[in-house]
């Protein structure tokens, strides 16, 4: 992983001619993810399968038409920009606030017309790339320099936070804090952050800043018995015996599920993968959880190749999101982790969702094909 040397923006190869260096590995594997995902919404519970099914081929076709173009230009080139697209995030985020569109507790949505999309999703790469040109051009060892990187992800986190979403603000606190690490944090700072995290949720519940169903929500996992008569330990509770149910090879496309009866809530979104289990078995979830490791895998590959310290942090930044959504949506559906609402990526319907995670996959490739083009003499694993 080379940190430190410099690279010619905008040299070299034809962008067409790139095309011919993208990582085989993380293309198939991220077209398998999304083949998983529309099988997924059109297998699950609800009636409306299909409805769901052409939007999430609608959310791939537009991410793709978005990263092509990053995969094309060469990413160093977003430095330049990263005020700009910083500000528009938080702009976004503002408007959520003033006219953004209530569902299921939560002012999440803009409405545009027939558009309608979660400015939020769109933040959590915004804040990536924005730390990722913050840590590569400061020393994170220097206490000010910390803080200052703290209070960019502090001011959008707090802001998504409001909407109220809590679990995309966890997100944020694990994109930081993985990101400090690798960028050159010290461990007392990172050290005092967790505490200081720790301190604040303590101070949310002594002064009851945390709606209700956040605080049943974060610890019905701690007692999965005695939260099984509330709503947020009852999804769970069904979410593990629809997983169960499914046995080694699953139920089948056709048969009568838990989802279909209307036990599974949210089977389309954030229990997707329990409504999956419930019909692929034991096998089709671990082939499922398999992709995700592949997935990270390969996006770290990217960052043990890129040429500079802007590529290796956007690699790290991106693995983060992925492997964090994966890991805890996962384990909220076995009863193993918080409910806290973050999607399955690829998996979970959502267009703004998966417009974000091709996006961020063609951001990823921009880096490869200019590694390589560059004279990587890695071995290409």
């Amino acid at each position: 992983m080379d940190l430190s040397r410099s690279s010619n923006v905008g040299g070299g190869t034809r962008p067409f001619g790139l095309l011919g260096l993208m990582d085989p590995i993380l293309l198939a594997t991220s077209l398998a993810l999304t083949v998983f995902g529309v099988f997924a919404v059109y297998v699950a519970g609800s009636e409306d399968g299909e409805f769901y099914a052409l939007n999430q081929v609608l959310g791939f076709v537009v991410g793709l038409a978005g990263a092509v173009p990053l995969a094309l230009m060469d990413y160093r080139l977003i430095k330049r920009y990263l005020p700009l697209i910083y500000g528009s995030a938080l702009v976004m985020l503002l408007v959520v606030e003033i006219i953004g569109i209530s569902a299921k507790g939560g002012q999440r949505w803009i409405d545009i017309g027939p558009v309608q999309f979660q400015p939020s999703e769109f933040t959590k790469l915004v804040v990536v790339l924005v730390l990722a040109g913050y840590f590569a051009d400061n020393r994170l060892g220097e206490n000010m320099t910390f803080l200052k990187a703290l209070g960019i992800v502090a001011l959008p986190a707090l802001l998504v936070f409001a909407q109220p979403d809590l679990g995309t603000a966890l997100v944020f606190g694990a994109v930081f804090f993985v990101m400090a690490f690798v960028g050159g944090a010290r461990l007392y700072q990172l050290g005092l952050l967790l505490a200081s995290a720790v301190a604040l949720f303590a101070l949310a519940l002594e002064f009851e800043i945390l709606e209700d169903y956040q605080v049943l929500r974060l610890t019905a996992f701690l007692d999965p018995a005695a939260a099984r008569m509330t709503e947020e330990g009852y999804q769970v509770f069904q979410s593990k015996i629809a997983i169960g149910s499914g046995g080694l090879t699953g139920k089948g496309l056709d048969a009568v599920t838990l989802a279909n009866l209307g036990f599974l809530p949210e089977d389309h979104t954030d229990f997707i993968f329990s409504a999956l289990a419930e019909r692929v078995g034991f096998v089709g979830g671990i082939l499922l959880i398999g992709l995700f490791f592949v997935l990270v895998w390969r996006i770290l590959h990217v960052a043990t190749i890129s040429r500079d310290r802007f590529g290796v942090l956007i690699a790290v930044g991106i693995a983060t999101i992925f492997l964090f959504h994966a890991f805890v949506n996962v384990g909220m559906t076995m009863g193993l982790m918080p409910v806290t609402g973050i999607p399955l990526p690829f998996i979970s319907y959502g267009r703004s969702s998966l417009v974000v995670s091709v996006i961020s996959l063609g951001l990823l490739q921009s880096i490869v094909m200019r590694a390589k083009s560059e004279g990587y003499k890695g071995a290409d694993v």
